[in-house]
């Protein structure tokens, strides 16, 4: 029986996991089927909706509310055994949370006769290597070393100088780990020619157990906004830049010109023009530490709203 192969993509917050699997959509041989299985750490899926106006290229499969690694699993196993059930799919793409491991994962898919687990991705953002925040975080480590391929993306925001830098830095803390530039005139993830026929694929890491992402360490606050209400994209890039707790802030907003995708990381802020809707709302994640910010983060917004 011909296995179906799993594609990994996995990362950090903001790493840019979603936008890749959009350019990977964009290769996909006419005749193939695609499975696109997205993992939000919210009840919301940001990234689901996103990924659902490319629809028409492959089949979106969402599962929020928890991370697929740990809490929401069995929800994964369940979910994925449907999957290869009612539809002939050629090929499997997993997008995990940024606040994900991969090991459950990637013992599902290997456990399974069906199923052909390809070398792992992990997308780095490269202007974050020398970030305090990132490097205290086991889990960040943790997705970089148990990636068979790293992919670093937001090159094109430093100097040649700069970029040369930032990958001495990630080499040096990262021993062994080499990564590649995403360029946009290549085929970005080289996945597509590898040798599936066997299970021993010396390209596979050693997996490392997941740090648990639900250790009362992030949370998640969403805030609706009212359709008619305008927000200032600035305003609020610095107010959010100015708590030292959000790592990731994420969804539709109206700039009082157009509505707009909005995205906050931790190396800045981004927005894509997007269709009308009748209100908006924004995802905030965060370190809680014990204490809830969500009045905190209320107030940010209701700074930035005219």
């Amino acid at each position: 029986m011909e296995k179906i192969p799993v594609h990994l993509i996995s990362g950090f917050l903001g790493a840019g996991k979603t936008t890749e699997i959009i350019r990977l959509l964009g290769l996909k041989p006419a005749g193939e089927n695609w499975a696109i299985i997205i993992n939000e750490f919210g009840k919301i899926s940001i990234d689901g909706q996103t990924l659902q106006s490319e629809s028409s290229r492959g089949s979106v499969y969402e599962i929020s509310g928890g991370c697929i690694c740990c809490t929401a699993k069995i929800y994964f196993r369940e979910n994925l055994e449907k999957i290869i059930a009612t539809s002939n799919f050629n090929r499997i793409i997993i997008e995990p949370s940024g606040l994900g491991g991969i090991d459950h994962i990637t013992e599902m898919v290997r456990q399974h006769a069906g199923l052909q687990l390809m070398p792992v991705v992990c997308l780095v953002d490269i202007t974050l290597t020398e970030n305090p925040r990132l490097k205290r975080l086991p889990l960040y480590r943790e997705q970089i070393l148990n990636a068979d391929l790293i992919l670093f993306s937001k090159s094109e925001l430093l100097s040649d100088s700069e970029l040369q830098a930032k990958m001495a830095i990630f080499q040096r803390d990262f021993l062994g780990k080499t990564g590649r530039l995403k360029t946009g005139g290549e085929i970005p993830l080289p996945i597509f020619v590898v040798d599936t026929s066997s299970d021993d694929n010396p390209m596979f890491a050693n997996i490392f157990p997941a740090y648990p992402a639900e250790k009362d360490t992030y949370r998640e606050f969403t805030m609706e906004i009212p359709g008619d209400k305008t927000v200032n994209i600035q305003k609020l890039s610095e107010l959010l830049a100015s708590e030292k707790s959000i790592l990731r802030a994420k969804g539709y907003i109206y700039t009082g010109e157009e509505w707009v995708l909005f995205n906050y990381t931790l190396s800045g802020t981004s927005t894509e023009i997007c269709n009308r809707r009748e209100n908006g709302e924004l995802v905030f994640i965060y370190e809680s530490n014990g204490n809830e910010n969500q009045s905190v983060f209320k107030s940010l917004l209701e700074k930035s709203i005219g």
